[in-house]
């Protein structure tokens, strides 16, 4: 199983997020294993650091607080309804398992 790091900025404020999705290879067929928001898994904090503070200096944008990107929001944000959908959702996207 590998991990990838992962990273989102905000078109609606200027946040950010950096996370893990850990994917298993079955067939050369990429599978979804685990999404990892917070706290990071040990063996990819060093990489998630890196990114997030050249995210920093390129975009000028700070970190979304874990507290804050896990409030309620009353918004439907695709697939995802009040009350499931979190600050997160609504900044960022409703599932941040799907990497290209």
């Amino acid at each position: 199983m590998r991990w990838v790091v992962a990273a989102c900025v905000s078109f609606l404020a200027p946040v950010y997020t950096v996370y893990g999705v850990q994917f298993d290879y079955s067939d050369n067929e990429r599978v979804f294993k685990q999404l990892a928001l917070w706290p990071l898994p040990s063996e990819i904090q060093a990489t998630a650091h890196i990114i997030a503070r050249r995210i920093e200096e390129t975009f000028q944008v700070t970190a979304l607080p874990h507290e804050l990107a896990e409030l309620r929001v009353p918004l439907f944000v695709q697939f995802t309804e009040p009350p499931e959908t979190r600050l997160f959702h609504a900044l960022f996207l409703d599932n941040p398992e799907n990497l290209p």
